[in-house]
């Protein structure tokens, strides 16, 4: 046998060959890593903020796990590794894009983990004009 065979061999039958979900969950979770590239010339206006930030939260959590789950899996960690880096980036340019519009840093934060906006007036908003008049107030 050459060296090729053994080797695939021995990749097809691993732990966390393509037999496995091990190896097939992490190659699907490609797409999320593509996604968030492809991200990077949306306007930051139009991203979501929690969604990035569930997005970094999953990355951190699986890269950590994928080394402490038997197998290892070096496929998993690079995959969460990219994710946590991409949506960090996101997160980075929704972040930097509130300041400098004029977000304090706890609106900031309260609009990563609710995606609600805060409103920004200068001026009490006055109430609505009242449609009831004194005349149609007094007893018939």
């Amino acid at each position: 046998m050459s060296a090729i065979n053994i080797a695939f061999k021995r990749f097809w039958n691993s732990q966390t060959g393509p037999k496995t979900v091990h190896f097939w969950a992490p190659t699907l979770k490609w797409g999320l890593v593509i996604a968030g590239i492809s991200d990077m010339q949306r306007p930051v206006n139009k991203l979501s903020a929690t969604q990035s930030l569930s997005l970094l939260a999953t990355g951190l959590v699986w890269a950590r796990w994928s080394f402490v789950i038997i197998p290892k899996n070096y496929l998993l960690a690079s995959v969460n590794i990219f994710l946590a880096g991409t949506a960090g980036y996101q997160v980075s340019r929704i972040v930097n894009y509130r300041l400098e519009n004029g977000d304090t840093m706890k609106q900031v934060l309260k609009y990563m983990i609710t995606s609600q906006e805060t409103v920004k007036t200068n001026t009490p908003i006055a109430a609505p004009p009242s449609t009831v008049s004194n005349d149609n107030l007094q007893a018939h």
